[in-house]
């Protein structure tokens, strides 16, 4: 087997096992530390890789400053954001620009995540208000590029 071991079943759930307990929760210190959207590993046939969640976590309240308003409320923004699937090079969709109006799922460009083209789409029906990353640049898991301004009665 190419996992190191010499493929008998108690040799193989120990190392299994070994891999649960020990190195995917140090693989989730280090992830968590160093701010990146993805972390992977591979060692001797096994491959281990962790990803954050599309979901930013809350953030925490400032001194001084009100809470954000509740979404859907009168005084919440009405935008969105079209967030990158993953590290690797945004590129906007030509067809998309600021200005055009855009349906739930409609492709605004995509991310190269080591010559895979992965899908930048639209979280929901409205128009694009703005392109956060230039053509070309470097983006993260999760990080916001384009705003989508919801269509009326989408809000």
């Amino acid at each position: 087997m190419s996992d190191g071991t010499t493929g008998r079943p108690d040799e193989t759930s120990h190392v299994l096992a070994r891999v649960a307990d020990e190195v995917v929760p140090a693989l989730a210190a280090r992830l968590e530390a160093s701010g990146l959207g993805e972390l992977e590993i591979r060692h001797d046939g096994w491959r281990v890789r962790l990803r954050r969640s599309a979901l930013p976590a809350a953030p925490e309240p400032v001194a001084g400053r009100t809470a954000d308003p509740a979404p859907g409320s009168p005084a919440a923004p009405a935008r969105r954001h079209a967030l990158s699937p993953g590290v690797g090079y945004f590129t906007p969709s030509e067809k998309t620009p600021v200005g055009r109006a855009v349906r739930n799922g409609d492709a605004l460009g995509w991310v190269d995540v080591l010559g895979v083209r992965q899908e930048v789409v639209a979280p929901h029906d409205g128009t694009v208000a703005r392109i956060l990353a230039e053509p070309g640049q470097a983006v993260e898991y999760g990080q916001e590029l384009v705003v989508v301004d919801p269509a009326r009665g989408n809000a």
